[in-house]
């Protein structure tokens, strides 16, 4: 029996790129042919580099924007099929919590208006009980009423994450999209909102797609992890698996990556899977030939070059590199 609530099919985006005359018309693939699912009640995280196409994935769970091609099938429906009330319905069950928390509030709105705004909109409380269904959902994420009246810039960054992920929470969603949500904080912050997206999912049941570039975080919150590169999925694992095992050489770059401290002074080597002279990501409108990630990497070979690894999938993880096939 499928248990997943959100299905990933194939998605693409592809935008035109500015070309020069007589030239062929050219492509940015900011997602090219990913696929995933997403189990009810648990997270997802989606991992990689900036511009890798995170955040495009997420506008298309959204319907923010529409895929070029694949789907997106949300309770064993297709978004792109709906309208009208059905499109509502799905606006109420899917929220998202942006990376800058001030960005996505209206600075001229008061608290009280920016959680009561969705309860209105989808008829969920009588307007004589909209200020206790706001405080409840103040005391939901750590806030107390005296925050009602205040307008966002009176607020720190922590607070005003707390009162993004109320907003989410406020038409009690299905699945949350959490697009960054810890990048724009300070490191002590970041711990007490990663805390409490942890405490909701455990007494909510919601559904979460993360995606992070910190991989500290992805370990502790999620279930699965899609580690993308150039637009594409290149291994996907259960988050235990892919930290104690990774197999792609660009998930070990990763790994490697992230900041460890250390006791004594030593040159830092060259991280293992990067190829010497190559620290840069490729541009996603010459997409190299052959595997995306072969320019950079130190284990190619001549298959690489010419031929583009399928995402296989073997003994519950899938992996898309010559050397695991």
């Amino acid at each position: 029996m499928d248990t997943s609530l959100l299905v990933i099919d194939d998605l693409k985006k592809h935008y035109p790129a500015r070309s020069g005359f007589g030239e062929s018309k050219r492509f940015v693939k900011a997602v090219d042919g990913v696929s995933f699912s997403v189990a009810r009640d648990g997270v997802f995280a989606l991992v990689g580099e900036s511009g890798c196409g995170k955040s495009t994935v997420a506008r298309m769970i959204l319907k923010l924007i529409d895929p070029t091609g694949g789907r997106v099938v949300f309770n064993g429906t297709d978004i792109a099929t709906l309208k009208g009330d059905r499109l509502k319905a799905f606006r109420r069950s899917v929220q998202i919590v942006f990376q800058d928390p001030f960005a996505s509030l209206n600075p001229r709105m008061r608290v009280i208006d920016t959680l009561g705004e969705p309860l209105i909109i989808h008829d969920l409380v009588p307007k004589n009980q909209l200020r206790d269904s706001v405080v409840r959902l103040l005391e939901h994420v750590g806030l107390g009423p005296e925050a009602l009246m205040k307008y966002p810039h009176e607020f720190s960054g922590g607070q005003r994450q707390r009162i993004c992920i109320a907003r989410a929470l406020a038409v009690s969603p299905e699945l949350i999209v959490a697009d960054e949500p810890l990048s724009a904080l300070d490191v002590s912050i970041q711990a007490q909102i990663l805390n409490l997206l942890q405490d909701i999912r455990r007494r909510s049941g919601i559904t979460l797609v993360f995606i992070s570039h910190d991989l500290n975080v992805v370990q502790y919150l999620s279930d699965e992890v899609g580690v993308m590169y150039l637009g594409r999925i290149v291994e996907m694992a259960k988050t235990e698996d892919l930290f104690a095992s990774p197999k792609h050489p660009y998930t070990e770059l990763l790994l490697r990556s992230v900041p460890k401290i250390r006791t004594v002074r030593a040159e830092t080597p060259l991280p293992v899977g990067l190829k010497e002279g190559q620290a840069d990501i490729p541009s996603p409108i010459d997409v190299p030939p052959g595997c995306p990630f072969h320019p950079r990497c130190a284990q190619r070979f001549e298959r690489c070059d010419t031929e583009v690894p399928a995402l296989i999938e073997r003994n519950g993880r899938r992996v898309a590199c010559h050397l695991y096939q």
